[in-house]
């Protein structure tokens, strides 16, 4: 029997295996998808997750990176902002957005996949969609689509709540725990992000920073994702028309998005020489027909249920979500790790 089971290999599944191995643990991460990192993801380089961290506001994150060695950059931002409703665009001088706002060298994924390597490749397995967990005996058995069963003394659940809701248990979970799991959204599950990367920052030129925000849309807010040092050149927006919207227009949506980018910023901003997609609400190992719409401004979290121990003290709940003091965050996705490893393994403290 295993000591413990983690369930999913995001950044906060990642560093519960990082203490587990530290503790000498017998242990076994388990992951639905095909890679690692959950919402931290990116491709050709360019952020499709989250893309900010606050250093000087986040002392896990900040002693994370110092570890794994990871280049840190001040967010690009340096000119005007543009600012589109209906009546057309304006551009407006503005204080900067992101101050103390960091990037990461090749993004929170690579941070995720820096964590992954760091543990024995034995450890994680990838393509293991859990379905059930029940008491078994002295422990606590995991079991996979496939028909495959682990038992270990203790799990951690490090998926998105309201994914973990539509688990079996068994015992089934008290009603207080089951409305904690659905109260509040998974961040990110209602969002889709578009990156896109071009030659040269060419609206730097025009002195614009690469900010924008549109009341018109598809975009509600474009962001400079350049990576200088790299001489990588892009931008990213968040899109602001809802997924029912974005699964209606999915054939036209990328024409009318960069049919904005270059009312924004002028013609080359419609000739990227990349471009990369991802809307989470359509990921089912992210989002569930409860996180649409996505919610006006940022949850509260931190919900008291999920700082507790449950199964008899064997199970406890990682991921962003179950932070008490940043939840939906990367520091939150690394203190709620920290917590639920302590409270199960209390000389880990």
């Amino acid at each position: 029997m295993l000591d413990l089971v983690i369930i999913g290999a995001g950044i906060s599944g990642l560093r519960a295996a990082t203490r587990a191995q530290a503790l000498g643990l017998d242990y076994q991460i388990v992951e639905a998808r095909d890679r690692v990192g959950g919402r931290a993801y990116a491709e050709a380089g360019l952020d499709l997750g989250p893309s900010w961290v606050w250093p000087a506001h986040q002392p896990r994150v900040r002693a994370l990176i110092e570890a794994l060695g990871l280049r840190v950059f001040a967010q690009p931002e340096r000119g005007a902002l543009r600012y589109e409703t209906a009546a057309g665009v304006q551009t407006l001088d503005f204080p900067k957005r992101y101050a103390d706002a960091a990037r990461l060298e090749g993004g929170p994924y690579e941070l995720a996949r820096r964590l992954a390597k760091a543990l024995p490749p034995d450890r994680l397995a990838l393509n293991a969609h859990v379905h059930e967990i029940a008491l078994a005996g002295e422990g606590v058995e995991v079991r996979i689509a496939n028909g495959q069963g682990i038992q270990a003394r203790h799990v951690i659940l490090a998926a998105p709540p309201p994914l973990i809701a539509g688990w079996s248990f068994s015992p089934l979970l008290p009603d207080t725990l089951k409305a904690a799991l659905t109260r509040w959204p998974t961040w990110m599950a209602a969002h889709a992000k578009i990156s896109l990367r071009y030659d040269a920052p060419f609206w730097r030129e025009a002195g614009l920073s690469g900010s924008a925000v549109s009341q018109v849309g598809p975009l509600m807010e474009v962001v400079d994702h350049s990576d200088d040092e790299a001489g990588r050149f892009a931008l990213f927006g968040f899109y602001g028309w809802p997924h029912g919207v974005r699964q209606r227009r999915a054939v036209t949506l990328q024409a009318e998005t960069l049919s904005q980018l270059e009312r924004l910023f002028g013609a080359e901003a419609g000739r990227p020489v990349e471009i990369v997609f991802k809307d989470w609400a359509s990921d089912p190992l992210t989002a569930t027909p409860a996180d649409s719409p996505g919610p006006r401004e940022h949850p509260p979290y931190g919900e008291p249920a999920l700082s507790q121990t449950w199964l008899e003290g064997r199970l406890a709940f990682a991921g962003a979500e179950a932070s008490q003091g940043h939840g939906g965050l990367i520091e939150g996705a690394l203190e709620a790790a920290d917590a639920a490893m302590e409270r199960l393994f209390p000389a880990s403290a």
